[in-house]
């Protein structure tokens, strides 16, 4: 984005579709990898019968439940910072357009980087012994961890203490999602489809209302420090329970 926005106020549009012809070109490849055994159905002894009342009853088992408060919450959390990160760097903290477009570039890699760095530890920790689920519990919390490293931005003004803090957060709030993916898997995989659709309608159920409250707020205050702290908690929220509540078994209803 650095390089393809110029002074002209309409280069956005040629930003936009340059990453559009990026999104057609994944589906491309993506059709050309996606191998036939990889579409097919698990067996349906994983879940008893194939029936729409087995997912209804996954749909309200207590991982359900979790699975969409969870997503709702590190979505929330991801949404808000990501959204509100250049005109904080500009508006809160100084930073001219150039030097904050170079700051999220650096941003969006530490993204990438937590997200592959938290599938690839919890692989790690299973292959030393941990149960799959102890493995992803311990990955999701120590993601939070890192999120929490949003308090930095309510103390540090502008400098590479406050840019070091952003990128932990950032890698850390991305890190949640595989760990999420993942969890939803154990819902119903004749189902996962259902179950992520559902998850995604949770997740954009509560950022959109809480963008608008965040920014009343900014307006009312000035100040981005105190939304975007408590946005850099919101995946504590989340691991306390998933730590607390996830049923280490199946539960009956989701069984089928």
């Amino acid at each position: 984005m650095r390089l393809l926005l110029t002074d002209d106020p309409s280069s956005w549009r040629g930003a936009f579709q340059a990453i559009g012809a990026l999104g057609v070109l994944w589906v491309i490849a993506w059709f050309t990898l996606v191998r036939r055994s990889d579409l097919k159905l698990p067996p349906a002894s994983v879940e008893g019968a194939d029936t729409l009342g087995a997912f209804w009853r996954s749909v309200w088992s207590r991982r359900m439940v979790l699975i969409l408060i969870i997503i709702a919450l590190i979505n929330t959390s991801w949404q808000t910072l990501r959204a509100w990160l250049p005109k904080f760097m500009q508006e809160g903290r100084g930073y001219t357009e150039a030097e904050t477009l170079n700051f999220t570039s650096l941003f969006y890699v530490a993204s990438d980087v937590g997200c592959l760095g938290a599938g690839a530890l919890t692989l790690w920790l299973v292959r030393r012994g941990f149960t799959v689920h102890r493995s992803r519990s311990t990955v999701f919390f120590g993601c939070a961890l890192l999120s929490a490293f949003s308090t930095g931005v309510f103390f540090l003004g502008k400098g590479w203490m406050l840019g070091g803090c952003l990128l932990i957060v950032g890698a850390g709030v991305l890190g949640l999602f595989p760990i999420y993916h993942a969890l939803t898997q154990d819902i119903s995989p004749r189902h996962q489809g259902k179950v992520t659709g559902l998850g995604s309608v949770a997740a954009w159920l509560f950022t959109p209302p809480l963008q608008a409250v965040f920014g009343r707020y900014i307006d009312k205050t000035h100040s981005f420090d105190l939304g975007l702290t408590i946005a850099g908690w919101l995946p504590m929220v989340a691991a306390i329970l998933l730590l607390c509540f996830w049923e280490k078994k199946n539960v009956p209803s989701a069984q089928g």
